[in-house]
């Protein structure tokens, strides 16, 4: 089960998942966007069920479980990878865009959680990967409802971890991507009256995507993707308040570009019709290549380490 399924990391995650064969369950706000994966997944040999739904929905998140169970029997792995953001300093913001930023990011991710958890105890066994962000341990005083509702994410997870740490079966990885270059930045709801882009050094979502594939072969409890972001994890560890202070300067002033931009909602509330895998901000075609092939390299890697393991 993967939501957020039509755009970037969810969506590079589903193809990845495509290419080991997997049973995929699709799930995303807009269904031609949907139906465009769906084809590109079938494509690399999934079978494949797609369920346009809002996980803001109680009643749409349980009837995704039922679907899925019905359909293939079980859920092993649940990737809750759905997510809205807004950009501008507090205040900017209309209160209807603040709601549906909370609905989506914090009331959505904590129903797949509550459903996939019961799934999973109902059958025995089951991971749960919750796609968070650095931004849930750095401020960034240009997107403060986004990182908000990062920190909540990572407040669950923690607790879903120890809720199910006497099941050695059962298994809640957080995911924390740095900045990745997906279509996020243009969809988001804008009020800082620049244009957004992914903040550099952006990862391609195909390294991400392979660290999800890793977290449903060996789960972890807390997980992160490229030298950048393991260096600030790491130099969080050793100072704290020093680190923040650097990184909200830095993540603020790079989140934006000169360009002016109005302020908008971007698709927070509509759904748009298509959807891609990267938001172009990576810079030259070397660049871009390689991030990707990167991300196949360890998809492959951590395919060969598992059939090892299953040998011995």
């Amino acid at each position: 089960m993967i939501t957020g399924a039509s755009s970037g990391i969810g969506r590079a995650t589903a193809l990845a998942f495509a290419a080991e064969g997997a049973r995929l369950v699709l799930v995303s706000r807009g269904k031609e966007a949907l139906e465009q994966v769906e084809h590109d997944c079938r494509e690399r040999g999934a079978q494949v069920l797609i369920t346009p739904a809002d996980i803001a929905d109680p009643a749409a998140v349980e009837a995704l479980a039922r679907l899925a169970v019905q359909r293939f029997g079980r859920i092993d792995v649940w990737v809750e990878a759905a997510a809205v953001g807004i950009a501008g300093p507090l205040g900017s913001e209309p209160v209807d865009e603040i709601r549906r930023l909370v609905d989506t990011n914090v009331l959505g991710t904590t129903l797949c959680a509550r459903a996939a958890l019961a799934t999973f105890r109902a059958q025995g066994h089951g991971t749960l990967v919750l796609v968070g962000s650095l931004l849930s341990l750095f401020p960034n005083p240009m997107v403060p409802l986004y990182s908000m509702s990062k920190f909540a994410i990572r407040g669950l997870a923690l607790n879903l971890q120890q809720a199910v740490a006497r099941d050695p079966r059962i298994h809640v990885s957080l995911l924390l991507p740095g900045p990745v270059d997906t279509p996020f930045f243009e969809r988001a709801a804008n009020h800082s009256g620049h244009r957004l882009r992914a903040i550099p050094p952006a990862y391609a979502p195909e390294r991400l995507a392979a660290t999800v594939l890793s977290c449903a072969r060996r789960p972890r409890r807390q997980v992160t993707t490229g030298v950048v972001s393991h260096l600030a994890l790491v130099a969080h560890r050793i100072a704290p308040r020093a680190t923040e202070t650097v990184v909200a300067r830095w993540s603020a002033a790079l989140v934006t570009q000169p360009a002016a931009a109005p302020p908008g909602p971007g698709s927070l509330f509509d759904p748009p019709p298509t959807g891609a895998v990267h938001g172009g901000y990576r810079r030259g075609p070397a660049r871009r290549r390689l991030g990707e092939w990167l991300g196949n390299v360890r998809s492959a890697a951590a395919t060969a380490a598992t059939a090892h393991r299953g040998r011995r």
